[in-house]
């Protein structure tokens, strides 16, 4: 089985600088792995000890194909 490319997309919630409410922060990331659940699994070894709490809310496969690097 071959490695694709997955989008990651997790969110977490940070204080606002103004206002001080919690302000949702939302990051997409591009993984590289043979399943959803390979992905799910880096990254979530990723963000072993982010310091604010976080989940992912949805992974699923890129249309990219290679990266030139």
């Amino acid at each position: 089985m071959d490695e694709k490319f997955f989008v990651a997309k997790i969110v977490y919630e940070l204080p606002d600088e103004n206002s001080g409410r919690l302000k949702k922060i939302r990051e997409e990331k591009l993984v590289r792995g043979y399943s959803v659940t390979d992905v799910e699994a880096k990254v979530t070894e990723k963000y072993q000890g982010f310091q604010h709490d976080w989940r992912i809310f949805s992974v699923g496969e890129s249309k990219i194909d290679e990266v030139i690097e």
